[in-house]
């Protein structure tokens, strides 16, 4: 079935972090910290290769514990330190597909605190259960990064 522009979804996460911004924007854009946080509850090891700049590439190669391999990669197109990242998303996925989707996210200072809010748009339905459910997790384990 062809899916049309607007059978498409958007997943999207905020969540307030006891954290200045900057500490917030590192721990996302950072690969050292990234493999901390990044995939799900089945998530064994990651891999991040990255070129954090505009029409910089990035790759995350995820094992999982079954020892399947996810891949996810793309362009970042906006970058804006402790302000917003904007980044093309395709991954390999069999169950959950996505296919030059776009991720958005937003740092916003409140003072001590950072509301990080997350959307990532152009998903099937299907993709976007599944990536709701990778996102959820992922923000869980990066949220305990700042307890």
């Amino acid at each position: 079935m062809m899916q049309t522009k607007n059978d498409l979804k958007t997943v999207e996460i905020a969540r307030t972090l006891k954290a200045p911004v900057d500490k917030v924007y590192k721990a996302w854009t950072e690969s050292e910290q990234m493999t901390r946080w990044l995939g799900c509850v089945e998530t064994g090891t990651v891999k991040v290769t990255q070129n954090l700049h505009v029409g910089g590439e990035y790759r995350f190669e995820i094992t999982l514990q079954d020892g399947k391999e996810v891949l996810m990669y793309g362009i970042y197109k906006e970058v804006e330190t402790n302000r917003k990242l904007v980044y093309t998303w395709t991954n390999n996925s069999e169950q959950y597909p996505a296919k030059d989707t776009i991720v958005t996210v937003e740092f916003i200072a409140k003072g001590d605190l950072t509301e990080l809010v997350l959307k990532h748009a152009n998903l099937t339905e299907i993709a976007a259960q599944g990536h709701t459910f990778g996102w959820s997790a992922s923000f869980d384990k990066f949220e305990k990064l700042f307890i």
